[in-house]
């Protein structure tokens, strides 16, 4: 028999918890009121987590807590407290995206269990083994990921695997999105996302001009459909996937129901019958479509699925095809239309007008054959109640079903428990004794209860198994079922009724109370949490000076785009280059022997060279990478820059390693494990204010870079948007059409604003920020702080800009004048007509 995964669903307040239990969840996950990646649900309180904590473990439930964002050095001791808590309160996991906060617990809470978020970006076997290492015990991986290669992690990893099977997709790469931080401050690193990747967009050229008129597929270029594998859970199981994952913090607590009561089943029916007695019924597709949909793709697990992934008309639920409008009574107000799903008094309905978008309402008492009815099946003709504009054509869709809706709200509002574990009794009774009943589940737990009285001899009907079977049997509001009675009764014997269910329900709360201690660990107390916390966060204070020491000046380094870029960095003094081979599109593709090159030129003028790489590096891409850095590391090269995980565990030992942005080094601790793990330099998240940065380089002596200059990179995402939209019918899975090629595309939003688009070598898609940053009059301040390097993005620069913008910082490590730099920012201002931003470094984020 294939092993059967864990079925994860999400909660985000109570109702959506007991929905989650009472449909067959083997494990709920939650957020607490802070620290979590979901802000916006209403999460729980302490106290409602060690309730929701006693009502899953009595019913065989695990409960992860999501601790899933950024931590602030500021929030460290907090958030410490919070996962002493947790473990305290018998959580069985924290779901953790911050590397620092993950090396904390490690010290503080060594029991508890620690699972990877998908924000932690992990798509490849390497990350997983790095993970590992840290103490993670299961792996969140990225969306992106196919079938074929979590197969292959399967076999190989030593930390369980879990993935997303059902509900929104992100386009972009989670943990890697600054989208919605940049444009709004509102950081999904901090739970805060403002989604706008849910907006609409045009695509366009670099100057801003539309590449589509009345054609245009839709408005919502960056809205993928929701994801739903429930017709391939067999092919997951196959895979050897240990956890099935629903999204759905923020949704109501009926779509939990639903969806967690579907997918129970279909997990069921294919470890039952196997792949090919497998089958989803039509009932249960149309409940999933029903309780939300933006319509339905498979996302990458079988592949890139291009324009049939993405919603590109509307960015919310569409709901269910009902019917076309036939005619409109406009003196009655009442629309004709031709069924084709069923029909109740109470569905929320939605018209698609000709003219004038989308008309929402509920269904009140509608006509059918002439007479009002609150029902009617599919292929009959209904006159709804409508005030509103239509035309003979439209379509109506079904968005709310009050059937399915209030069948959903049983499970979760009524006092029955619709899920039960099956318990035997074992009762022993006789004259002149107290009877004594046992109760015990099939994990062993066992409870005890007896009568007070002892039983009395009978003078009429005597105690039978058929009557204590009864009695046993009522278990109506407790989470148990009766599945075996065994009986000794000596003699004819007789106690009275209510002695009898005193002893059951002493019996069930023993056996209640059983299965709860099961579950426990001893605690961490205070004091032995104090004294790790104290030694984990004790600090001395570095000489803020020590950089400057070395240096003098904070180096300047610049992300060149192609040969050309670097040798005019170099030119203009720069003291470090990264360079990376095949990263971006087509114009600036680096083979092995102009990153030789450019290795020579660097090394000639006596200037630092880097290896830059990519931040998604695929498991068929790793065994590349790897032997281009080893060639790299012959001539040899200064280092090499890393964006993921994986990579950073492969060549950690072999080549120095400068960590990027990418790994959201958002506090000391994260810097520390860096540096811990092989980092001989980490660069900070552009997260991260002027204080915040302070704080850090204040009390860390490993060596530090700043993002100061370029467009931000807002999300990469293995959908190519040029190949969707201009060459659909081209772009297919494994063919690129290559719409890309020496083009330039943007996207436009509402407001007119362009937003760079760049495809790489291998097909993703890369926006970068309307707005260049430049922080070039906070130089002194970072080379005050202790500031190791400060970094330019020049990769979408021409030559003689990055020469510029290189030269105009190298001017500004050696300076402190104000007027100077104020000078030398209106000057780089010149060179970015569409505006430059200070990012983070004032304001931070939400």
């Amino acid at each position: 028999m294939l092993k059967k995964p864990e079925l994860l669903a999400p909660a985000g307040g109570w109702e959506s918890f007991v929905a989650a239990v009472q449909n067959g969840a083997d494990a709920v996950y939650l957020g607490g009121r802070m620290f979590n990646a979901r802000r916006s649900a209403i999460n729980f309180e302490n106290q409602e987590i060690v309730r929701a904590i006693e009502y899953a473990h009595l019913r065989g439930v695990k409960v992860y807590v999501t601790v899933n964002i950024l931590i602030a050095d500021r929030e460290m001791e907090e958030a410490a407290g919070f996962l002493l808590f947790l473990y305290n309160a018998g959580a069985d996991a924290v779901i953790v995206q911050d590397l620092g906060l993950a090396a904390l617990a490690h010290e503080i809470v060594p029991g508890l269990n620690l699972h990877a978020s998908t924000q932690m970006t992990t798509h490849n076997l390497q990350g997983i083994e790095l993970l590992s290492g840290a103490g993670f015990k299961r792996v969140v991986l990225s969306r992106e990921m196919s079938l074929s290669e979590i197969r292959e992690i399967c076999v190989s990893a030593k930390a369980q695997i879990e993935v997303f099977v059902h509900g929104a997709l992100c386009i972009s790469y989670s943990g890697r999105c600054l989208f919605s931080s940049m444009i709004g401050g509102r950081s999904g690193n901090r739970g805060s996302c403002a989604q706008p990747c849910r907006l609409p967009y045009t695509l366009a050229d670099e100057k801003g001009r539309a590449l589509f008129g009345q054609d245009k597929p839709g408005d919502y270029l960056l809205s993928p459909r929701d994801l739903n594998m429930s017709g391939h859970i067999s092919d997951l199981i196959e895979a050897g996937i240990d956890a099935f994952k629903i999204e759905g913090r923020i949704k109501r607590p009926e779509y939990v129901a639903v969806v967690t009561g579907i997918y129970r089943k279909l997990i069921d029916r294919a470890v039952l019958c196997g792949a090919e007695g497998f089958y989803v019924n039509p009932q249960e597709n149309m409940e999933l479509a029903q309780i939300f949909n933006r319509e339905f793709t498979t996302g990458y697990f079988y592949g890139r699925q291009f324009n049939k992934m993405m919603s590109y008309k509307r960015p919310n639920n569409r709901g269910v095809f009902l019917g076309r409008v036939r005619g409109y009574d406009w003196e009655k107000g009442l629309v004709e239309v031709l069924l084709e799903n069923k029909l109740n008094k109470g569905d929320g309905l939605e018209i698609w007008v000709t003219e004038g978008g989308r008309k929402g309402f509920v269904a009140g008492a509608f006509l059918s054959d002439g007479k009002k009815v609150q029902e009617a099946p599919p292929g009959k003709i209904v006159k709804i109640p409508f005030q509103g504009a239509v035309k003979k054509g439209d379509r109506v869709f079904k968005t709310n079903d009050a059937e399915l809706i209030n069948r959903a709200r049983q499970t979760f509002t009524s006092s029955k428990e619709s899920k039960k574990l099956p318990v035997c009794f074992f009762i022993r009774a006789g004259t002149g004794k107290p009877m004594e009943v046992t109760v015990r589940d099939e994990d062993g737990n066992t409870g005890f209860g007896s009568t007070t009285q002892a039983g009395q001899p009978a003078s009429g009907r005597p105690l039978d198994e058929a009557y204590l079977r009864r009695q046993m049997d009522r278990l109506g509001n407790t989470p148990f079922s009766l599945s075996e009675l065994q009986c000794e009764i000596k003699g004819s014997v007789i106690y009275p009724a209510a002695e009898i269910n005193q002893a059951r329900r002493e019996a069930v709360a023993s056996l209640e109370q059983a299965r709860l201690n099961s579950w426990k660990t001893e605690p961490v107390s205070v004091k032995a949490f104090r004294r790790r916390l104290a030694g984990v966060l004790k600090t001395t204070p570095k000489n803020s000076g020590k950089h400057l020491s070395q240096h003098t000046r904070p180096l300047v380094a610049v992300h060149a785009g192609d040969l050309s870029a670097l040798k005019a960095a170099v030119r203009a003094g720069a003291d470090l280059v990264y360079l990376a081979s095949g990263k971006y599109s087509s114009r600036f593709l680096v083979n092995r022997e102009e990153l030789l090159k450019g290795f020579e030129f660097c090394r000639k003028n006596g200037v630092k060279f880097v290896v830059a790489t990519p931040a998604i590096i695929r498991g068929s891409e790793m065994d590349e990478l790897s032997s281009l850095i080893e060639d790299a590391n012959s001539w040899p090269v200064d280092g090499v820059m890393v964006g993921n995980l994986g990579l950073f565990e492969k060549i950690k030992s072999l080549v120095p390693v400068y960590t990027d942005y990418t790994f959201n080094a958002f506090n000391r601790l994260t810097v520390e494990y860096l540096s811990r793990q092989g980092a001989v330099q980490a660069t900070l998240s552009p997260e991260l204010t002027i204080n915040q940065i302070q704080q850090i380089a204040a009390r860390t002596d490993c060596m530090l870079e700043v993002l100061v200059h370029g467009r931000a990179e807002l999300m990469v995402s293995e959908y190519c948007a040029p190949g969707s939209l201009i060459d659909a019918e081209k772009c297919l899975p494994g063919k690129c059409a290559q719409p890309c090629r020496n083009k330039n595309f943007s996207l436009k939003d509402r407001l007119g604003v362009l937003f760079p688009l760049e495809m790489d070598s291998s097909c993703r898609l890369h926006i970068f920020n309307s707005h260049v940053l430049c922080l070039v009059e906070s130089i002194p301040t970072l080379a005050e702080a202790g500031i190791g390097t400060v970094r330019i993005d020049a990769r979408l620069l021409d030559p003689l800009s990055v020469e510029a913008v290189a030269r105009s910082y190298c001017r500004a490590t050696r300076t402190n004048d104000g007027a100077q730099l104020a000078g030398i920012k209106k000057n780089l201002a010149g060179l970015h007509p569409g505006g430059v931003t200070s990012g983070h470094l004032f304001r931070g984020v939400l």
